[in-house]
Order: C-alpha cells, then structure tokens, then sequence
C-alpha cells in the first residue's frame, strides 16, 4: 500500500502582510488627492463659468439699454429729456430708496437713463410708445446686489440683475467742443458733470461701465490675501478670504443725442 507524505501549509508572513498594507494606503491616499484635486478644480472651472456668463449677461443688458437712451417719439409727452439722467431725484418713484448719484465716495454709482420705448427694464410698460426711465444701483440687504428699476412698475422696488456686485462703476464722456463730431474728449464722475459750467448731461455722448463681481470659493487653496482693483477711477480694496473675482469693462457709445449741442 502507498503511503503518501503529509503536505506543508504556507500563507503569507507578517512582514508580506505589512507591506501590502502600506502600499494600498498609499494608492488609496493617491486616488484621494487626485479625486480631491478634481473636485476643486471642477468646483474653480464652474464658478469662473457661472460669473462669467452672468456678467456677460448683466452687461448686455445694460449696453442694450444704454444704447436706447434719448430715443425720441414725437407721439409721447415727455416729463424728462431723453437720454442720460445725473439728477434723478424727481425721475425715479416709487419703491425703496435708491442711492444717489455719484460723489466721488466709495461707493457703488448709480445710472438713470431714459427714452421711449414700450417697456421698461423690468418687462412691465405694455404695449405703445411711452416714457420709459430706467435706473440701476447696488443695494440689498448684504449691499451685493445689482438692481433695476423701471418707472412702469409703480411701487416695485425692482428687480436683481446680479448677485455678488463688490463694485458698480459708472463714467460719462461728454463731448466740450460744438462742432457736429461726437467725441468723447473727456470722462466725467456724475457729480463732476453736474458741478461743471461748460458741460451738461446734454452733452454725454459714451458711457462707460465698470463691474467688480465676487464668488466666495473656500474650496481655493493657498494663504487668504488682501486684493486691490481698479475700476475706472475707483480703487476698491477687498478683505482677505479665499474669494473668486472678475471685473468686466465697457464703453457705450450714445446714438440719440441733440446735434445742436454736439
């Protein structure tokens, strides 16, 4: 009869073991970074998209408005001039307070303009030529917010246009010379055209638009700095934090204006 031997029994040691261990903590910890360095990066890429489209969005709006004013119709009774507004005082009702124009401070401005047309920038107006006043500013309960505010909506207090404003800036190119050439030779605060003896808001030919927007992203490594920007003749510090910014610039040339002052 054949006797067999007994087999042996062998398996890993402690120190195999160990070793394996240690080389999946490491492969585990290079996914993570990797997966955590995608995360952030996606998180970067989409808030870049999302404030660069809505300033876009913003400023087209306001460029497209901008462009109509002074738009004249023999067939509407106008309260106002058409065209740029410094004092809106008496041009803006209804609503909550709105800021006054621009003093040199450091605050945001604010931008009246009228023509006429059939609705007003908050949709409101109906249909036929009328006198449509449009104004925006930066307020809000966090003073972030950029809105605008039609005199065809009665008591609204407007609409938001843009979240996360830091800084709404707004200079007006007036033309000083009468010669039937519209050019902007220089460009004016609103206090700055009003205070001054040689030119009015006749004569503003181009406006000229600055936007400061923000996004808070704690997702942002690195140390929190403090940021200096300019936009147009205004220096705006910003506080320390982890914080994404974009500033968005344009000048619009007016197209309705008196030539008789040009």
């Amino acid at each position: 009869m054949r006797r067999f031997g007994a087999h042996r029994q062998t398996g890993f040691s402690l120190v195999e073991l160990m070793v394996a261990m240690v080389l999946g903590l490491i492969i585990t910890g290079a996914a993570i970074s990797l997966f955590s360095t995608n995360q952030r990066t996606f998180s970067l890429q989409q808030n870049m998209a999302r404030i660069q489209e809505q300033g876009d969005l913003a400023m087209r709006f306001i460029n497209q408005d901008v462009r109509l004013a002074g738009n004249m119709s023999d067939d509407v009774a106008a309260t106002f001039m058409p065209g740029i507004i410094l004092d809106a005082s008496s041009a803006v009702t209804g609503g909550s307070a709105i800021p006054p124009g621009d003093d040199g401070g450091s605050d945001s401005d604010r931008l009246t303009l009228a023509y006429h047309g059939e609705k007003d920038c908050q949709g409101n107006g109906g249909t036929g030529m009328k006198e449509i006043v449009n104004t925006y500013w930066v307020g809000g309960d966090d003073g972030d917010e950029l809105y605008c505010r039609g005199n065809q909506s009665g008591s609204s207090n407007g609409v938001v246009l843009l979240r996360g404003i830091k800084s709404f800036q707004v200079l007006y190119g007036v033309d000083q010379s009468t010669d039937g050439i519209p050019f902007a030779s220089q460009y004016l605060r609103a206090d700055e055209v009003l205070a001054s003896a040689d030119v009015d808001q006749s004569r503003i030919v181009a406006v000229k638009i600055g936007l400061l927007m923000e996004a808070d992203l704690p997702v942002l490594g690195g140390e929190d700095q403090d940021q200096t920007f300019y936009i147009l003749d205004r220096q705006v510090d910003v506080s320390a934090g982890r914080t994404l910014r974009r500033q968005f610039f344009s000048t619009v040339a007016i197209r309705n204006y008196p030539w008789d002052v040009i």
